[in-house]
């Protein structure tokens, strides 16, 4: 299965341009499930257990100032680099996707948001061996 998750990471960065590290990654720890790295010297495996930690704030944040609003995602902007975070509703886990800073965000969101069916396919089996 985890084979099948980074076939349907690997499909989604061929169609964002500049895409350089995608990942399935639990919330709850920051493991990285699955992940697929087009650049040497990216730890998208390290990356994601920090990103866990912003998007556990974020939720908190969000509670705090929004009540009920769900994340769709979380975007941070480096002088090189995007970062966008996938949020699924009621899922344990988010996608993560680092890309060029000259990417096209919008296109970036765009094809991830077509894809969250796909991973949405592998909540019960992520919930079952992976995730708490």
């Amino acid at each position: 299965m985890i084979d099948t998750i980074k076939v349907v990471l690997k499909n989604m960065s061929d169609a964002i341009p500049g895409a350089l590290a995608t990942a399935v990654v639990s919330i709850n720890d920051g493991l990285s499930i699955a992940e697929d790295c087009r650049r040497e010297g990216i730890d998208s495996a390290a990356a994601s257990a920090f990103l866990a930690s912003i998007v556990k704030s974020n939720y908190n944040a969000i509670s705090l100032l929004a009540g009920d609003q769900l994340t769709e995602d979380i975007l941070i902007t480096t002088q090189d680099y995007y970062f966008i975070i996938r949020c699924l509703p009621d899922q344990p886990f988010f996608i993560f996707l680092m890309t060029e800073k000259g990417s096209w965000v919008g296109l970036a969101r765009m094809v991830m948001e077509e894809y969250d069916s796909q991973f949405q396919q592998f909540a019960s089996f992520l919930a079952e061996n992976y995730l708490d």
